[in-house]
C-alpha cells in the first residue's frame, strides 16, 4: 500500500512540474483577465502555479509518513 501511494504521489509531482513548465512557457501567460473588479495578471498566475507545485511536493513528502493501511 505504501509503495503504491508513493508511486502515485511521485507521478502527481512529476506531472505537476511538467504542467507548470508548460504553463510558464506559454506565450499567453501575460494575458490579464478580470473577474469582476479584480485583476488577475501574470503575478497571480505565477503564484497559483507555485502553490500547486508546493501542494504536490507536500503530498509526496506526506506519503512517506503514512503508518497504517486505511
Amino acid at each position: 500500500m505504501k509503495r503504491t501511494l508513493r508511486l502515485i504521489s511521485l507521478a502527481m509531482l512529476v506531472i505537476a512540474i511538467i504542467w507548470v513548465t508548460i504553463c510558464l512557457s506559454c506565450p499567453t501567460l501575460g494575458t490579464t483577465i478580470y473577474i469582476g473588479p479584480f485583476r488577475f495578471g501574470v503575478e497571480q498566475w505565477r503564484v497559483c502555479y507555485l502553490l500547486y507545485v508546493i501542494v504536490m511536493a507536500a503530498l509526496f513528502v506526506v506519503s512517506f509518513f503514512v503508518k497504517k493501511k486505511i
